[in-house]
């Protein structure tokens, strides 16, 4: 597949179109800007090949923007679907089970899609099982917390492809998400860059 580019207005118009209908189907939390980022680098990633992959999948909104341009990638949805775990000191915005959904209505949503699987529970342990050759394209984070998202950049970096991404939100307003960012960050080559919204992304060296 050849690289798609996101730098006319037709399909700038398209992406911008595909969100709002989204957003007619179903809550999504991101704001327009984020959706539109979301979008483009699923939309980029295609060519990679691999996974994509989603933690922290509350009712299903971003992962449904993910399923209308993910190509022919599996899709990994982790989640509690029970709310936050416990929160420390840094997370002074969110508290435990805060930003509850409901497993059966985000099946009911993304039903018409294929090649979705389900890991229900706390990350890292909802993640036993996979093979170990497992490779990411894209990882989605919207975690809120400081030791949700230090695990997930723990377990999805060494199984992200080179030229994979990974986006998280709440990196600009939420402190705990930033800290877990530095500190892993701090030995590894690659750089965050910070998007519009409240976005940060990493492409992997």
């Amino acid at each position: 597949m050849g690289i798609v580019s996101l730098g006319n207005e037709p399909q700038r118009q398209e992406a911008y179109e595909t969100i709002r209908k989204v957003r007619l189907e179903v809550p999504m939390v991101l704001l327009e800007s984020e959706a539109y980022n979301l979008y483009a680098a699923a939309l980029q990633t295609q060519k990679l090949g691999g996974a994509v992959a989603e933690l922290g999948v509350y009712r299903g909104g971003s992962a449904r923007l993910l399923c209308e341009v993910r190509g022919d990638r599996p899709l990994h949805l982790f989640d509690t679907f029970e709310g936050l775990p416990e929160v420390s000191d840094l997370d002074v915005s969110f508290r435990k089970g805060g930003f509850a959904g409901s497993l059966e209505d985000v099946k009911k949503i993304l039903e018409p899609f294929p090649d979705i699987s389900y890991h229900r529970g706390f990350f890292p342990a909802s993640a036993n099982g996979f093979a170990p050759d497992i490779r990411f394209s894209l990882v989605h984070m919207d975690v809120d917390l400081y030791q949700s998202t230090l695990d997930g950049l723990k377990w999805f970096y060494p199984r992200i492809l080179r030229g994979g991404v990974l986006i998280s939100h709440d990196y600009v307003d939420a402190a705990g998400v930033r800290q877990a960012f530095q500190e892993f960050l701090a030995d590894k080559p690659e750089c965050l860059i910070e998007l519009a919204g409240t976005q940060a992304a990493m492409v992997k060296l």
